[in-house]
């Protein structure tokens, strides 16, 4: 059980296999016998110990933490995306984004997104993408501070 702890990381089974240690050393030296005996003993000293010495052996055997970015919309910003139904320069249309179909506006352009033309992703207000065409390559565009955290300083 305590070599079980290379595949199962947290602490848990090397202390019920400590345990079992402990139990194994005590029928030896004669201190108890019989199954019930044992058995009731390692329960015991595995609960005590879970409580006892975890946090001890986490120091020295630490779990696999991953952190990751939780802001979607971070990810999402700069994707160059299809329309599927055309964008009106005064309304809105939808885009093609992860599987799903979104509504989605333009930024600042006097001529319509037709259908299977490419945008890029600027940001999102709601549940609206607002988008840039794909005219010219090289342009730049900032995303403005305040749809960065979504409107969070």
């Amino acid at each position: 059980m305590m070599l079980a702890e290379i595949v199962l990381p947290g602490g848990i089974t090397f202390l019920l296999g400590l345990s079992a240690c402990f139990v194994a050393g005590l029928l030896y030296l004669d201190l108890i016998n019989g199954t019930i005996q044992a058995f009731t003993t390692w329960f015991l000293g595995s609960t005590i110990m879970l409580f006892a010495l975890r946090s001890t052996v986490t120091q020295f055997l630490p779990a696999s933490v991953e952190k990751g970015n939780t802001d979607e919309d971070l990810d999402a910003y700069d994707k160059i995306i299809d329309v599927v139904e055309t964008i009106p320069t005064d309304g809105e249309g939808r885009v093609s984004f992860q599987g799903s179909s979104w509504r989605a506006r333009h930024h600042n352009s006097s001529i319509p997104c037709m259908k299977g033309t490419k945008v890029r992703i600027l940001f999102r207000e709601n549940l609206v993408w607002v988008v840039q065409r794909l005219e010219n390559q090289n342009a730049v565009y900032t995303i403005p501070e305040t749809h960065k955290n979504n409107g969070q300083p």
